[in-house]
């Protein structure tokens, strides 16, 4: 059996579009569905009702806690399956996506997380800059701040970080012993509690050796509004991953001490080294490529609003217990902020 957890807010149309990629799932793979709804004021209950009677399996669940650890942890709370799929609500599965979980989790019983490919659909054309915010690497390509990925049509094993949460399978036992997710998507005014969602686990299941894998069958395509294909957008995604940068970098300084002459680049690079992968393009250019001054001037917008970021959660941390308390949590399991 097979877990689909699908955290929600104020998304409907958004969501339906996966729900319906989901009843048309081509498998006998018995499955469930849930759907976490995190507070919505717009016809998400609704949406769900209707695809209740299409998919036998379907529950949906209401917590308002805001952040979407609230859907993650509260729907793995719930899951009867061994097998867990958290998947984002603007994401369309490929018609066999239940199957190639099913079949790769059971013929492989050395798999502890999968993902695959994350391919874009994008609501507008996308902008000239864009590809200078992809990376090419010996695996393929993926480009970070939009979460599409493309590792080709072998399956390999991959560092566990490349998992990410739009397309993120795990064994429950799995989730369990990492001590499951950090915070993430918090609200704008509660950003002090902000984490760095799937990656501090990811972090530790590379540590302790677990196996992540690529599958190209383990596909969909994530809709990327044209919102988020603007410069502004790719600004407030850097600040946001200031704080991720600061939250991770907080964690790892408890257990390993930094030295204090280290610069705060020198911090994220050889800390939060994950996390190098996405911000590479901010501060390293490749030799043979030429870049636009304009993209130049751009990279360093996106790096001084990514180091607005991480300070300003150091600061908050600093002068704030409850921050300091939140952030050395061992786990998230009770996710209720403070």
């Amino acid at each position: 059996m097979i877990s689909v957890i699908i955290p929600t807010f104020n998304r409907a149309n958004i969501l339906e579009r996966t729900l319906i990629s989901i009843k048309d799932q081509n498998t006998d793979v018995k499955f469930e569905v849930i759907v976490v709804d995190n507070g919505s004021n717009d016809h998400t209950k609704q949406i769900c009702d209707k695809y209740a009677k299409f998919i036998t399996d379907f529950h949906y669940l209401f917590d308002d806690t805001p952040g979407l650890l609230t859907g993650r942890h509260l729907g793995a709370q719930h899951a009867k399956a061994n097998i867990l799929c958290f998947l984002d609500d603007d994401v369309s599965l490929d018609s066999n996506y239940i199957n190639c979980v099913y079949l790769n989790f059971e013929n492989d019983p050395s798999i502890q997380l999968a993902t695959g490919p994350c391919l874009p659909e994008y609501e507008t054309n996308p902008p000239e800059w864009l590809p200078y915010f992809w990376t090419q690497d010996k695996n393929g390509k993926y480009c970070s701040w939009l979460s599409l990925l493309d590792f080709g049509d072998k399956i390999i094993e991959i560092d566990p970080n490349f998992v990410w949460g739009l397309n993120f399978c795990i064994r429950k036992q799995a989730l369990v012993d990492l001590g499951g997710f950090h915070p993430d998507c918090i609200p704008d005014h509660l950003q002090q509690f902000q984490g760095d969602g799937e990656t501090g686990l990811t972090i530790k299941a590379r540590e302790k050796g677990f196996k992540a894998v690529y599958i190209p069958s383990l596909k969909l395509k994530h809709y990327v509004s044209g919102g988020r294909l603007t410069k502004p957008y790719f600004q407030k995604r850097a600040y946001y991953q200031g704080v991720c940068n600061s939250f991770t970098a907080l964690r790892t300084n408890a257990k390993t001490s930094m030295k204090p002459t280290e610069s705060i680049f020198k911090k994220i690079r050889n800390y939060i080294h994950p996390l190098y992968r996405w911000i590479k393009p901010l501060f390293i250019q490749s030799k043979e490529e030429k870049i636009p001054n304009e993209i130049k001037l751009f990279f360093e917008t996106l790096r001084k609003e990514e180091l607005r970021g991480f300070e300003f959660h150091q600061q908050q941390f600093n002068a704030n217990e409850k921050v300091r308390n939140w952030v050395l949590r061992d786990n998230y399991w009770d996710y209720k902020l403070p």
